[in-house]
This record gives structure tokens, sequence and C-alpha cells, in this order.
């Protein structure tokens, strides 16, 4: 209620200064009503046309911690040696644990010699991985049967090879779900965080709508343009998320969780909630221009101010930064309030810039003033002769 008050007084000083009458709390409200609807079926329709797609946003949505976990095990692996070659030997050395000798043998003529020379190696080392460390190289070197899979199975053992089956995703029980309606209700969170990322312009249209109402034709325009850059900055926001943040996010936690002992059996609930808020956090992080610059526009910001409070803003970015992030650790909140405060000094320098512009404006309509009524006008009668500096 406190900041609908305040919504509600903004709109009517903007309403006063187009010469409406004021308009009684009940209709601010039924204007509130109407564009609530208006962003829920634009949110719904949106959400619709994503859930087609949701197999397809699954996969996106898995791509980072997929990369997590391959560069995870490729590091354990010796050179010349790939991930697919090796999850491959591994799924082999399982089967063969179950085979007579002469199945074994008709086993790895089906695949090139490298290959069954890798497979041998990892059987091998899945033998020897109960026995102790000094028992185990005794074994590794006796228990090869050629010098060529004795070669790859120490080399696999300095690396300390992950053994489990499958890539290093195959180590976490990463599709696992404990309510038979689990994967239905991960469909539609996931399409309908999808359907806001698609119809975040619509979305801030409305609302720019509702706090800015009776808009004039250029003023439109201009609001245009805001959305226009309002999205690209939410893009914005969202790829660095995806591309930068969130993978080293998550490779800090999956090896900080090994330091420690502790197995990463990630849910996909979890972890798509996880994904999915920090993306979103990110998104609307990078909205500050456009929060910040209608308020230069309409005179409530100022160069001068924005430059004299960048410390007041440093701590405010800061604290803002530890409040969304999903996760309570410094490195996530830097990478979230370093791009923040950049934005933010982007602000202070289009400020400068606007009051720039004005004052060549105002320098213009005061020579041509003069020259119509061939008068002399003290600079001091603007505020925009004697631009500030930018520092």
């Amino acid at each position: 209620m406190f900041f609908l008050k305040h919504i509600f007084r903004l709109r009517e000083k903007w309403q006063i200064q187009r010469d409406d009458e004021e308009k009684p709390f009940l209709e601010h409200l039924d204007d509130l009503r109407t564009m609530l609807l208006r962003m829920a079926l634009c949110l719904t329709v949106s959400t619709i046309l994503c859930a087609g797609f949701a197999s397809n946003l699954m996969d996106i949505l898995r791509r980072p911690v997929n990369q997590v976990w391959d560069m995870f095990e490729e590091s354990h692996l010796p050179a010349g040696i790939g991930l697919e070659a090796w999850g491959k030997a591994k799924e082999m050395a399982t089967a063969m644990t179950s085979l007579d000798d002469s199945q074994k043998k008709l086993l790895l003529r089906q695949v090139s010699p490298s290959q069954g020379d890798l497979t041998e190696a990892a059987l091998v080392l899945r033998g020897a991985q109960p026995l102790p460390e000094d028992r185990k190289k005794i074994f590794i070197r006796d228990g090869s049967p050629t010098s060529s899979v004795r070669e790859l199975a120490e080399a696999l053992d300095a690396k300390e090879a992950i053994l489990t089956d499958g890539t290093g995703r195959g180590a976490l029980k990463m599709m696992s779900a404990f309510q038979p309606g689990e994967a239905f209700m991960l469909t539609i969170k996931l399409s309908l965080y999808a359907g806001v990322v698609i119809s975040f312009p619509l979305l801030l249209y409305f609302l720019l709508q509702f706090i800015i109402p009776g808009l004039l034709e250029h003023e439109r325009r201009l609001l245009y343009k805001c959305m226009a850059i309002g999205f690209g900055l939410f893009l914005a926001g969202t790829l660095f998320c995806y591309f930068i943040v969130l993978p080293r996010v998550l490779t800090f936690f999956y090896t900080y969780s090994l330091e420690f002992g502790i197995s990463n059996e990630w849910r996909i609930g979890y972890y798509l909630s996880f994904a999915t808020q920090m993306i979103l956090m990110f998104g609307l992080a990078f909205e500050l221009p456009v929060v910040v610059m209608p308020f230069v526009k309409l005179g409530v910001l100022t160069y001068d101010m924005m430059k004299a409070t960048r410390r007041y803003a440093i701590v405010a970015i800061a604290i803002l930064a530890a409040v969304i992030t999903p996760t309570p650790d410094v490195a996530t909140m830097m990478l979230m309030a370093v791009p923040m405060y950049a934005l933010y000094e982007i602000c202070i320098i289009l400020a400068w810039m606007h009051e720039r512009k004005e004052a060549a404006r105002a320098r213009e309509e005061v020579a041509r003033f003069e020259e119509d009524f061939e008068t002399t006008i003290l600079p001091t009668t603007s505020k925009y002769i004697q631009p500030a500096p930018l520092s």
C-alpha cells in the first residue's frame, strides 16, 4: 500500500501537468486492475507458447551444468584421451564384468584397438580401486594384459580419472524426481520463466503506461526507445549470467563440495530454480539505466547529484547485489555488483551529456531571444548555460 500511494501520487502529478483533473483513488485502482489483467494475459500467452519448446528450454538450461561436469572430468584425463572415448570405455568395462573371456574378446573386437586398450585400462583401474595405494600400483602393473594397457592405466591413475559410468554428469542424479507431478510442474515453471523473458518488452510497456499515463506522440516514441533499450539490457544481463556467471558459480560449488568429501547429487528441480532465478535477477539488475535515465530526463536526478552521491551508490549497489543473488558467496555478489556499478557510471556520463545538450539548446534560445528583441540576457538566467565538467 505504501508503494501504491507513491505511484498514484506520481500519476496525479503527471496528469496535473497535462491539465487533467485529479483522479479519485478508486479510478487509480481500476487502472491498476487493467494493467495487471493485460500483464497476466500477455504472460499467459507467452507461457503457453514456450511450453511447446519445454524440452529445448530444458537442454538450454542444462548446458552450463553439463559443461561444468564435463570440464571437471576432462581435467582428470591425460592428454589425448577424449571425454566421449573415456565414457564409452567405462560403459564397456561395466558390461565386461558379467562376460566370460571369449565374450570379452568378441566385444573388444567390435571397437578400434585404441578404444579396446582404453576399455581394458578402465577395467584394470576398477579392479585396483579398493586396494591400498601401494598394492594398487602392483595390481595395475601385473594385472594389465599388455604394456599399452598398463601405460594407459598408470596415466589414468596418476590423473585420478573419474571411474563412474558415463561422463562427469553421470555422477549426479540430475533427472531424479521425488513426486509424480514434479516433472510437469517443472515444465510449467520453466515455461513461465521463459515467458517472462520473451514478453518483457510488453510487460515493461504496460507498467510504464500505468505509471506515466496520457503520453503525447513524441513521448510515446521516447517510451518505445526506452522499451527497446530496456529489453536489450535485460537480454544482455541474462546472457551475461548464462555464459559467464552461472558456469563459474556452478564450478565453485561443485569443486567446493568435493573438497569436503560431499557428493554432488543435485536434483533437477533445485537446479532449475537456482539457474532461472539467477538469470532473471541479472536481467533485472541490468535495467538500472532504464530506471535512472527517466528521472534524469524529468530533472529529478542531475549529473552533480549523481556524482556527489557516487559513494552511497556503491554501497547501495553492493547491498542490492547481496540481497537479490540467490547465493550468499562474495564472488557471485561481485559478479553482479561490478556490472551494475559500471552501468551506474554510464548513467552519470549520459546525465552529463544530457545536461550539455540542454545547455546548448538553452544558449541557442537565449541567442535567438537576444537577436529578436535586441537585448542581452545574463548567463545566470539559465541553469544550463554553464554545464558542469565531466569527472
